[in-house]
């Protein structure tokens, strides 16, 4: 194995302390040091600048000179190792201002002091070639980050784009969605004369059609008034027992038609909340919907409502399908399906129920098993 060969400079003007240093540095098994001296300060900086040195050692007390001084100078070059500095007994007091200007290290001229010389140069070499290593990698960091800060930014740029193109399209279609929808309704209930069966069958099929594009249409402009900014919640007192009363009761036949059974557990002592109403009411229903499209024939809906110290927690449990463990996180993303089976939708209803939780100061999450259901949870403060 060949022998580490490291480059010393000695800042030393006394000859005495330069020979017992090239002595001490010789005798080295395993590393071989090719000591240089500067023998007068004004060849010291232009020696530096022109060689590269894996060490300098630097004297405190030259003749004529300020090794202090000469560390403020070193401490603004681009240097490939350490400088230690080097003082006689008595003038311990420096070693502070000389880490202070960069020094790596501090060594008292004592009797056989020189025999300390190569463990400090390489404990020296590696502080100085870790904190280089650090700094590296946070010039790395601080670019990515750069990288990164733009990236985002772009990304931002083109999904305030997305939002505006799909506010745009959404509100283009509902005008001519209306048109279609009120014309065939009209033609449906005999506006322009008789229908026959055949005939209304496929009109009550367009309906259903341009319904289920009204909701798609809807859906997108709430995403787009989200991620905008520009939803506005409209507060009033509202209480969820009552909300959730209300809306059982438009699916009722729904959950008769599929021989589900419902099952209520509403906390009694229900108290009044600020919130919006419509919007609130837009949450459960999209649950309670999700519940019965999601459950089998003959399965179990559970609705219930706590009133906890600081909010109201709502529960709609169901006995569908379940959601695996690797989906469970993707439940509230737009446009996300994680069930195998095909349902009719948009994959928005979830995220925008979420939203609109949270702009209540609230939280929306879900727990599921394959199997055995889903329990999704919301809560708004009181």
């Amino acid at each position: 194995m060949e022998k580490e060969i490291l480059k010393i400079l000695v800042i030393d003007f006394n000859q005495q302390n330069i020979i017992k240093i090239k002595d001490a540095l010789s005798s080295v098994p395993d590393v071989s040091y090719d000591v240089f001296f500067a023998q007068r300060e004004d060849h010291v900086l232009k020696r530096i600048d022109e060689e590269e040195f894996s060490a300098i050692l630097l004297s405190y007390d030259l003749p004529g000179a300020n090794g202090i001084e000469i560390l403020s100078d070193l401490r603004y070059k681009d240097l490939p190792g350490p400088v230690i500095m080097m003082a006689d007994r008595g003038d311990e007091e420096f070693s502070t201002q000389a880490m202070r200007e960069g020094a790596y290290d501090y060594v008292i001229r004592d009797k056989g002091f020189e025999k300390a010389l190569p463990l400090v140069i390489l404990n020296a070499m590696n502080a100085f070639r870790s904190k280089k290593e650090r700094e590296r990698l946070q010039r790395e960091i601080a670019a990515k980050k750069v990288e990164l800060e733009a990236a985002n930014k772009k990304l931002q740029e083109l999904d305030k784009i997305k939002s505006g193109f799909v506010a745009n399209v959404a509100h283009e279609f509902r005008t001519p969605l209306t048109i279609i929808k009120g014309n065939v309704d009209l033609v449906l209930k005999g506006g322009l004369g008789k229908v026959e069966p055949s005939q209304k069958e496929m009109l009550e099929g367009a309906i259903n059609v341009a319904n289920r594009l009204s909701r798609l249409v809807n859906d997108l402009l709430d995403i787009s008034k989200i991620e905008s900014g520009k939803m506005q919640l409209k507060k009033e007192r509202l209480n969820l027992n009552a909300i959730i009363e209300e809306n059982l009761s438009v699916f009722s036949k729904m959950m008769l038609d599929r021989k589900q059974v419902l099952k209520k557990d509403l906390a009694k002592d229900m108290p009044d909340i600020e919130g919006d109403i419509d919007k609130v009411t837009q949450v459960f229903v999209n649950l309670l919907s999700n519940a019965i499209k999601y459950s089998p024939e003959g399965g179990s809906i559970i609705i219930k409502t706590v009133n906890l110290e600081k909010e109201i927690m709502v529960d709609v449990s169901d006995t569908g399908e379940g959601i695996a463990p690797e989906n469970i996180d993707k439940v509230f993303d737009k446009f996300t399906r994680v069930t195998a089976e095909k349902k009719e939708g948009t994959g928005l209803g979830l995220p925008i129920a979420k939203d609109i939780i949270v702009l209540h100061k609230g939280r929306m999450w879900v727990k599921s098993e394959l199997g055995k259901g889903s329990q999704f949870y919301f809560t708004l403060p009181k």
